[in-house]
């Protein structure tokens, strides 16, 4: 686990959502092209190396711990309303109230998924970044940038929501480094296999969600398409 691989893991999410803070760009318009394009990203690396990995552990019942996470991101989806495909929801009685919720859940999300992110590898090969963390990174940027649009959408103060961004940003590394720690602990190596199939369940979630929305006539444009494609190029070329 690399250091610099912690830091491009916390800087790509804490800049990408202080620049919303600090410059208030116009809108998140092209946020569901990123989104589809880090969604495709990481659906690749799922089947390329987080399935495989998690059905050639030797754990029982790790498969259910797959499914158990595909589900947890349905519950989380609930309370975050969504805000992980780039949805914003914006309610008049909660103006100026902080949302716990949606924060909260969109912690939990982004330090389980990252579990892995500094234990998978390319096809046996070390990467001092691997493709899994780049697409973890892709990930967060986008939503790191909704986040912070929410919280100023809800009136919330600057600073206060400059302090949620690089808390945000710091479950990711942490998760990562959980998951790292797990892999090398001798007494506790033998956890490392469920956290891994949890994680793979929340990704696969978040990645066919991302995916198969439609636009409101029930097509996807072009644009998301192409997005889409180069996403699942980009991972296969990173992967091999």
């Amino acid at each position: 686990m690399s250091t610099s691989a912690i830091i491009l893991l916390f800087l790509s999410s804490a800049i990408s959502g202080l620049v919303m803070v600090c410059l208030k760009p116009g809108g998140t318009k092209n946020i569901k092209l990123l989104l589809s394009f880090s969604g495709s990203f990481l659906m690749a690396i799922c089947f390329l190396h987080l399935l495989p990995e998690v059905f050639a552990t030797s754990a029982t019942h790790v498969p259910l711990f797959l499914l158990v996470g595909f589900f947890l991101q349905l519950i989380l989806d609930y309370f975050s309303g969504g805000i992980e495909h780039g949805h914003i929801h914006l309610h008049k009685d909660q103006l100026k109230k902080f949302p716990y919720l949606v924060f909260l859940s969109l912690c939990f999300h982004a330090f389980v998924e990252a579990a892995p992110a500094f234990h998978i590898h390319g096809h046996g090969h070390e990467h001092e970044v691997s493709p899994l963390l780049i697409g973890i990174v892709l990930h967060k940027i986008p939503i790191s940038i909704v986040l912070a649009s929410l919280l100023l959408i809800n009136q919330i103060k600057k600073a206060t929501v400059a302090f949620a961004i690089i808390l945000f940003s710091l479950m990711a590394p942490l998760g990562g480094y959980l998951g790292h720690w797990l892999s090398h602990t001798e007494e506790l190596a033998n956890l490392f296999p469920y956290l891994l199939a949890l994680a793979a369940g929340i990704l696969l979630h978040i990645a066919t969600t991302i995916l198969l929305e439609t636009s409101e006539n029930h097509k996807f444009s072009n644009m998301k398409i192409i997005s889409i494609l180069v996403g699942a190029i980009l991972a296969i070329i990173t992967t091999y």
